[in-house]
């Protein structure tokens, strides 16, 4: 092949290819001369000095395959004087990243997006560790220009994860409009929360309408005190997971007693296998019949199952004052049932009572949170974890955020 084929398939500003040094079956490398002469970006300020050149030097960059080979390149680079600071400089071009070409650099930011480091080294030839570093630094020059001056959603939705053993945890911010993470950070609860809004400034807190949470204290906290015209949503989802877990509750004291005094039709209903029956909204007819028969062999937990449904009937109300009567019922109905779960709950709910009837103002959920939860964790396995937190939090950006590459494509 000419070199001045392989000069336009390479396509590198300012350079052309004047030898093949070396061909094999798996790498292939070329000499490359700038075409004409130009000015110098100094690598330590930035700006282009007219000095004179103090010498010469070379080296070697990776470049995408080609022909399913290696492709090296062998790069002059200028060294001369910078006028700020006096120290002799390398010259900087902006198509090299370290010792690689910036397109190379992309391609594995690419891959990192769909599959682990290791597997993306492996296809590219270089260690994990390369893939580490080359796609850690990409996300976080990304991250300047999409995330650093964020706008304000007008809907969103805020949630933990845990990214580590023994309570490490990070808090997401969910665009629920544009279905994205906007910001996180390592931590949860209050002062956590208060950075985002310190970062979003007052203008920006203005702009939020309506915000979908766990009900975890901290949040509420922290919402309360910088958003003061926005609706706290209490997320039907997590309500739905509380019902169940109060549920859950009677399930395993009621298991115990039956096991204590060898109950064994009413043990094998509430067996673990069985337990989740007990919390579906739809069951089939064989289902059915296993809960009729639940309802004669023991009654508190059939009464739990039936406090449940009827809570989650509430969702169907018309309008707030519709449901506020039937919250008001629930939570009597769930206090005077002597069931210590749902008591709990039903207290709970009366100081949240707000919170839960603003989903009729304003319908928002953290359900795109809790798919965006569970994006995380499936990446977070396919790596075997994370060590490095301001990395998973770029990776976060990069699986379920604006750091994704296929938004720029």
């Amino acid at each position: 092949m000419r070199l001045d084929t392989i000069t336009e398939l390479l396509r590198i500003p300012g350079f052309k290819v004047t030898h093949m040094i070396s061909s094999t079956e798996s790498s292939i490398e070329f000499l490359l001369e700038q075409e004409e002469e130009r000015t110098s970006v100094c690598s330590g300020c930035g700006k282009v000095h007219n000095t004179a050149v103090h010498s010469v030097g070379r080296i070697t960059v990776e470049d995408l395959p080609m022909s399913s080979r290696r492709v090296y390149l062998h790069v002059p680079k200028r060294k001369s004087m910078c006028l700020e600071d006096g120290s002799i400089r390398v010259e900087e071009h902006e198509w090299i990243r370290g010792r690689f070409t910036k397109r190379f650099v992309e391609q594995v930011y690419r891959l990192t997006s769909i599959t682990t480091n290791k597997e993306a080294g492996w296809f590219l030839g270089i260690d994990d560790e390369t893939v580490y570093r080359i796609d850690k630094e990409m996300l976080e020059e990304l991250s300047l220009e999409r995330i650093e001056k964020v706008k304000a959603p007008r809907h969103m939705s805020v949630d933990e994860v845990a990214w580590q053993k023994w309570h490490k945890y990070v808090t997401n911010v969910v665009d629920v409009e544009k279905r994205k993470v906007i910001w996180n950070h390592d931590g949860r609860g209050k002062t956590t929360l208060d950075k985002f809004y310190r970062k979003i400034g007052k203008e920006g807190c203005k702009r939020i309408k309506a915000v979908a949470s766990d009900g975890a204290k901290g949040f509420l906290t922290s919402t309360k005190e910088h958003l003061k015209n926005a609706l706290i949503v209490l997320d039907h989802f997590h309500v739905k997971k509380y019902l169940n877990e109060a549920v859950d509750a009677v399930r395993k004291e009621e298991l115990r007693k039956a096991r204590q005094q060898n109950q064994e039709d009413l043990s094998r209903i509430l067996h673990c296998n069985k337990r989740f029956i007990l919390m579906q909204n739809k069951v089939t007819n064989k289902q059915k019949d296993i809960l009729d028969k639940l309802s004669t062999l023991n009654e508190k937990v059939y009464k739990a199952m039936l406090l449940k449904e009827q809570f989650l009937s509430l969702y169907v109300a018309s309008n707030r004052r519709v449901a506020y009567a039937n919250l008001r019922a629930w939570i009597g109905t769930a206090i005077r049932s002597g069931i210590a779960s749902f008591v709990e709950l039903g207290y709970k709910f009366f100081r949240k009572r707000h919170y839960v009837l603003n989903y009729f103002v304003c319908k928002i959920t953290s359900a795109i949170s809790e798919g965006i939860n569970n994006k995380i964790k499936r990446f977070k396995r396919m790596a075997y974890g994370y060590r490095d937190v301001k990395y998973f939090l770029l990776k976060i950006h990069q699986h379920c955020g604006l750091l994704d590459p296929k938004l720029s494509t």
